[in-house]
C-alpha cells in the first residue's frame, strides 16, 4: 500500500452488533496546551484477552504522585550512574528526580524547581569517565530551570539556570556543537506563544558563544536534532517553532538560507526528528512528522525543501517521533513512524504501525494495522530471542480499569509477539520502553513509565515498571533504545550507530598504549577526525564509554573507574569503523 489515507470511522454505538462483546475502554489524546483528554470507547472483542499470552514476570513497580494538569512523556532514561557496571532507572516523579537501582530500591533522590516531563539527558561531559545528569523542567505554575548535577545529586557549580522562571521546554540535547572537545548542552526556552529562545550551553554555563541564545517565533516545538546537516565539517541545530516552521542554526548561530521554511498548516509539537543521511550524498536529511491542517510524515532537505516521494499526508494529527534503523545492513535506512488513529467501530484495525523506505514507499508488511494507536517512542529490538527484530510501542488506550498497553510487533509482519501486550497500571500514551538488564541477572528487561489521569476526581499517579522478559540479555539485539535511541538526545543516526560491538576490521587503525594499562586509555590514530564517535565496550558487548566531538591523532581518556578485563575501543568517522582490543589491569 503506497499513502493510504484512511478516514476515521463514527462512533454509532446503537449500530454496533450485538454479537461484539461491549468492552469500555479509554482513549487519551493530546490538547494544543499540553493536557490531555480522555475519552470513553468501546473495545473490540477479545481486546483484553489474556488467554493467549504469557504473563511476563513484573519485577517492581514504583509509584508517586503525578503532576494533576501535565504527565511525563517520551519514557525513561536507563544509565549507570554509580559506576557499578549496572544501569540505573533516572526519571522526574513531578517535582522529583529519583534514581533507582535495578531492584526498585532508591539510589537517590532531588527535589527540584517546576516539573519534569521528559526524560533526564544523561552523558558524560567533562570526559572523566563519570556520568553528568541534565533536567530541563517546567509546568504550571512556571518555574523553569535547567538542572546539571554530578551522579549523586548534587548541583554542578552555577547550576540551575533561571531564565526568567520560564519553562524550559523539550529535553536538553548534547553535542559538542563549538568543536573545542568538550560536550555542550542545547536547550529551549519558551518565553510565550510567540517566542522560544535556543541555548547552547558550556558546563559552566556560559554560552558557547556571543551569539546565543538564538530566538524562533513561536513556543520551541521539539527537543533540538544536532548534526552536520550540510557536511561542512560543522555541527548544526535542527529546531521547530510550533507554529512558525522548521529552523537550521549553525554553530555560529546564524540561521540556515531559506529558513525558517514556514507552512501556516503544518504545526510541529513533541515529534522531534531524526537526522540520517538517506541518499548516501554526505547530506543529512531531517526526518519526522507533524501535525496542523496538513499532517503527516515528511523528510526534509537541509535547503528547506522535502524529499521526492514525501511529505505523506495523514487523516488526523500524529506527535509521533521517528525512528530510523539499516534493518537489514544493506546500507539504506528504514524509517518507522506511528499515528493515533483508531477506530470508533470496534473490532477495526487501522494503520498504526509505519514503516518507509526513503523515498516513501511502504516496506514489506507495513503499515501493521491494530486497534487503538500510539504517539510514543519506537524501540526496535530481538525481545523475545527469535532472530527477528521487533517493534515495542506504548498506546493510546487503557481498558475500563485504567490498565494500559505496551505492544510488540514482529518487523516480519508475523504480528504480535508472545506474551504482549505487556499491561502496566495507567496510561503509556506519549511515552515508551526502554530494555537493558536493570538487576543485572543476565536476562532481558523492559522498563515502562505510565500514569493515571483523573482530572480532579482523584489523585494522579506515575508509576515504573520494571518486566522481565524471560530472555538472556543480549545488548546487541537492541537496536533503536528509547527517545532519539540515545541518552545524547542528538537525534543523530549514522549506519554504524546501534548498540553492540560490529565486525572487527582485519587491519586496525587504532594503536592502544600502553596495553595493558592501569585504566588509562591513551591510543593513536593516523590522521585527525573533525567528527568521530568512540565507543568502548565490555566483552559482553555492553557499551561503557562513549564519546562524541572531534579526534586528534593521540587521545587519552580516564576510565579507571572500569573493572579490570578486556575491553574493545571502536572509533567511527561516520564512514568507516575501526576497533583494538584494550586491557585494563
Amino acid at each position: 500500500m503506497k499513502k493510504r489515507l484512511v478516514l476515521l470511522s463514527t462512533l454509532f454505538l446503537g449500530l454496533v452488533s450485538t454479537s461484539i462483546a461491549q468492552q469500555q475502554g479509554k482513549k487519551a489524546s493530546l490538547n494544543e496546551d499540553g493536557t490531555i483528554s480522555v475519552e470513553t470507547v468501546i473495545l473490540p472483542e477479545k481486546h483484553n484477552n489474556t488467554e493467549q499470552t504469557q504473563e511476563f514476570d513484573l519485577l517492581w513497580r514504583f509509584g508517586r504522585a503525578a503532576n494533576p494538569t501535565f504527565k511525563n512523556s517520551r519514557g525513561v532514561t536507563l544509565a549507570d550512574v554509580d559506576n557499578d557496571g549496572v544501569e540505573e532507572i533516572i526519571y522526574g516523579f513531578w517535582d522529583t528526580l529519583y534514581v533507582l537501582k535495578g531492584d526498585g530500591s532508591i539510589l537517590w533522590e532531588k527535589p527540584i524547581s517546576g516539573s519534569i516531563l521528559l526524560p533526564p539527558t544523561v552523558v558524560d561531559l567533562d570526559n572523566d569517565g563519570i556520568v553528568e545528569i541534565i533536567v530541563n523542567t517546567g509546568g504550571i505554575p512556571y518555574a523553569g530551570r535547567v538542572y546539571l548535577l554530578d551522579n549523586e545529586g548534587n548541583d554542578l557549580p552555577g547550576w540551575p539556570l533561571n531564565f526568567d522562571n520560564n519553562w524550559m521546554i523539550n529535553a536538553p540535547a548534547v553535542a559538542d556543537l563549538d568543536d573545542d572537545g568538550t560536550l555542550d548542552i542545547i536547550t529551549c526556552e519558551r518565553v510565550s506563544s510567540t517566542l522560544g529562545k535556543i541555548h547552547a550551553l558550556k558546563m559552566d554555563g556560559t554560552p558557547i558563544n556571543a551569539n546565543w541564545p538564538v530566538e524562533v517565533g513561536a513556543t520551541p516545538g521539539f527537543t533540538p536534532s544536532i548534526g552536520d546537516v550540510d557536511n561542512d565539517g560543522n555541527l548544526d541545530v535542527v529546531i521547530s517553532a510550533s507554529s512558525g516552521g522548521m529552523y537550521i542554526f549553525d554553530n555560529q548561530g546564524q540561521i540556515f538560507l531559506g529558513f525558517p521554511v514556514v507552512d501556516p498548516n503544518v504545526k510541529y509539537s513533541y515529534q522531534s526528528p531524526i537526522l540520517a543521511d538517506l541518499d548516501e550524498d554526505d547530506d543529512l536529511e531531517i526526518i519526522g512528522s507533524n501535525h496542523g491542517d496538513s499532517p503527516g510524515f515528511y523528510v526534509m532537505e537541509h535547503d528547506g525543501t522535502y524529499k521526492a516521494g514525501w511529505p505523506i499526508t495523514l487523516s488526523g494529527w500524529t506527535y509521533s517521533p521517528a525512528t530510523v534503523l539499516d534493518v537489514d545492513n544493506d546500507g539504506t535506512f528504514e524509517i518507522f513512524l506511528s499515528d493515533r488513529i483508531s477506530s470508533g467501530t470496534p473490532g477495526e484495525e487501522l494503520p498504526v504501525i509505519y514503516g518507509l523506505d526513503p523515498d516513501g514507499g511502504n516496506l514489506p508488511n507495513f503499515p501493521f494495522e491494530k486497534y487503538g494507536g500510539t504517539e510514543g517512542v519506537l524501540s526496535i529490538a530481538d525481545v523475545n530471542n527469535d532472530g527477528i527484530l521487533d517493534i515495542v510501542f506504548p498506546s493510546t488506550m487503557t481498558d475500563a480499569d485504567g490498565i494500559g498497553y505496551i505492544h510488540a510487533y514482529a518487523l516480519d509482519g508475523s504480528g504480535e509477539v508472545d506474551g504482549f501486550p505487556i499491561r502496566p497500571r495507567g496510561f503509556t500514551f506519549l511515552n515508551g520502553v526502554v530494555l537493558g538488564d536493570v538487576d543485572n541477572d543476565g536476562q532481558l528487561d523492559l522498563t515502562a513509565n505510565s500514569y493515571t489521569q483523573t482530572f480532579g476526581s482523584g489523585v494522579d499517579s506515575t508509576f515504573v515498571s520494571v518486566y522481565n522478559l524471560n530472555v538472556p540479555y543480549n545488548p546487541e539485539s537492541i537496536k533503536r533504545n528509547g527517545y532519539k535511541g540515545s541518552n545524547t538526545r542528538d537525534g543523530l543516526v549514522k549506519l554504524d550507530n546501534t548498540a553492540g560491538i560490529s565486525t572487527f576490521n582485519s587491519v586496525s587503525q587504532i594503536s592502544v598504549f600502553p596495553n595493558p594499562s592501569d585504566g588509562t586509555l591513551s591510543f593513536t590514530i593516523p590522521t585527525a577526525i573533525q567528527n568521530a564517535e568512540v565507543n568502548v565496550y565490555s566483552m559482553d558487548g555492553k557499551m561503557v564509554f562513549s564519546k562524541k566531538g572531534s579526534l586528534e591523532k593521540t587521545s587519552t581518556y580516564n576510565l579507571k573507574h572500569l573493572n579490570n578485563g578486556l575491553y574493545f575501543v571502536k572509533i567511527s568517522d561516520g564512514k568507516s569503523t575501526s576497533t583494538a582490543k584494550w586491557m585494563k589491569k
